[in-house]
C-alpha cells in the first residue's frame, strides 16, 4: 500500500512537472480534447472551423516539444525561453492563417500538415544530440519505451475505465453512450501524452540525478531486444525478400508497377529506418546483420522506387501524393547511403568527433563540459 501510495505521488509529480516542462503542448493538447469532446457532442460533422483547430493544435503540439527540447540543448535559448515559446505560439497561430481561407480540408492540407509534424517529431528527436552533446540512438530508444509505456497504461485505462462505464450501465442507472467517447478521448489524447512527456529525461542536463535517469531510460530490457531482434528485424526481412522477389520480376518482365508501389515502399522504408536505428545499441547476431543488411537493400527498393514514380510523373504529371512520395523517397536514399558507410554511433550524422582527436579533446572544444556528462560510445575514446 505504501508502495502504491509513492507510485501514484511520483506519478502526479511527474505529470505537473511535465506540464511546467512543455506549456504550450499541454495547452494544445488541452484544447484538442476540448475540440474532440465537443464533436462527439454535436452528433453530425463539425464545421470547418473546428477542423481547421484540431489540426492547428496538433501542429502546435509537437512544435511545443520542439521547442522545449531546442531550450534545453542551448543555453543561450533556455536564457530566452519566454521568447521561444512565444515564437512557436505565433508560428502556430501563423499556421491558422495559413489555413483559414482554405475552402476545405482537402487532402493537400492533410498531407502539408502531417509533413509539417514529421518535421518537428525529426526535429525534436535529433535536436538534444547536436554536436554529439547526447547519443542519438539511446534518445530514440528513450523516446521508444517511454511510448511503448505510456501506450500500455493507457490502454489499460481505458479498458478499466469502460468496464466500469458499462457497469454502471447495466447495474445501476442508464450513462449517456457519449460518455465512452468523452474518456478515450482524455485518456488517449491528454493522458496518454502528458504522461509520455512526464517519463521523458533532460538529456543535456548537467544535473547528475538527471543524467542517471537519462541512462536509466536508455538502458535496453531483455523484453524489448526479444521484440526488435527476433519479432521486428525478421519481418522487415520479409518484407524485403518479397520487394527483391518483385523486383525481379519487374526485370524479367519489363513491366513497371501502375502506383501501388509507391506507398508499399514508404511504409517499409519508415519501419526498416525505425527498427534500424531502435536495433542501433544490439549486440545480437541478428542486430548486426540486419544493420549491415538493411541499407543496402533499401537503396535498392527506393531507386526503384524513384524510377516507377519518373515514369508515373512522366505519364500523368506531378501531384500532391507523387511529391511527397518522392520527396520521402530521396529522403530513404540519403539515409541508406549514410547508414552504409557511417557506423552506428554517427546515426546521429554528428560533427563532434573526428579520427585523430582524442574524445575528452573533442567534449572540451564543442561543449566546454566535463567529459561524464557526454554519454560514452564504444566507437569512441572514453574520457
Amino acid at each position: 500500500m505504501i508502495r502504491l501510495a509513492e507510485a501514484v505521488r511520483s506519478t502526479t509529480r511527474g505529470l505537473f512537472k511535465a506540464v511546467s516542462r512543455f506549456p504550450l503542448t499541454v495547452f494544445c493538447l488541452g484544447c484538442t480534447t476540448i475540440l474532440f469532446c465537443y464533436m462527439v457532442s454535436l452528433h453530425k460533422d463539425p464545421g470547418l472551423f473546428i477542423q481547421k483547430l484540431m489540426f492547428t493544435f496538433l501542429l502546435g503540439s509537437f512544435l511545443g516539444v520542439a521547442a522545449q527540447f531546442g531550450c534545453e540543448r542551448f543555453q543561450r535559448l533556455q536564457k530566452m525561453r519566454l521568447i521561444v515559446y512565444l515564437i512557436s505560439a505565433l508560428l502556430t497561430f501563423g499556421y491558422y492563417l495559413i489555413l483559414l481561407p482554405v475552402p476545405g480540408i482537402t487532402y493537400a492540407v492533410r498531407a502539408r500538415t502531417l509533413v509539417a509534424v514529421f518535421a518537428m517529431f525529426c526535429a525534436f528527436m535529433w535536436v538534444p544530440s547536436f554536436r554529439g552533446r547526447a547519443d542519438f540512438n539511446s534518445i530514440a530508444l528513450t523516446h521508444f519505451k517511454m511510448a511503448f509505456t505510456s501506450v500500455s497504461y493507457a490502454a489499460v485505462l481505458s479498458a478499466g475505465c469502460c468496464s466500469i462505464i458499462a457497469a454502471t450501465d447495466t447495474l445501476l442507472f442508464r450513462v449517456n453512450e457519449d460518455i465512452y467517447a468523452y474518456t478515450l478521448a482524455f485518456i488517449w489524447i491528454f493522458f496518454a501524452t502528458l504522461y509520455y512527456l512526464s517519463l521523458l529525461p533532460h538529456f543535456n542536463s548537467t544535473d547528475e540525478n538527471e543524467q542517471a535517469y537519462a541512462e536509466q531510460a536508455a538502458s535496453c530490457p531483455r523484453a524489448f531486444e526479444v521484440l526488435i531482434s527476433y519479432i521486428a528485424i525478421p519481418l522487415v526481412a520479409g518484407y524485403s525478400l518479397v520487394l527483391a522477389a518483385y523486383f525481379f520480376k519487374i526485370l524479367f518482365t519489363l513491366q513497371w508497377p501502375s502506383g501501388q508501389l509507391g506507398p508499399m515502399i514508404l511504409a517499409y522504408s519508415a519501419a526498416g529506418l525505425l527498427v534500424f536505428i531502435l536495433a542501433s545499441l544490439l549486440e545480437n547476431r541478428f542486430a548486426v546483420v540486419y544493420r549491415k543488411v538493411f541499407p543496402r537493400a533499401l537503396i535498392l527498393m527506393v531507386v526503384m522506387q524513384l524510377i516507377s514514380v519518373y515514369i508515373r510523373l512522366n505519364a500523368y504529371g506531378i501531384t500532391e501524393s507523387r511529391y511527397y512520395v518522392l520527396l520521402f523517397g530521396v529522403f530513404s536514399l540519403v539515409c541508406g547511403v549514410i547508414f552504409s558507410f557511417r557506423p552506428v554511433t554517427k546515426n546521429g550524422i554528428s560533427p563532434c568527433w573526428r579520427p585523430g582527436l582524442p574524445y575528452s579533446r573533442c567534449c572540451r572544444r564543442w561543449m566546454s563540459l566535463p567529459c561524464p556528462v557526454i554519454p560514452r560510445s564504444r566507437a569512441l575514446k572514453t574520457c
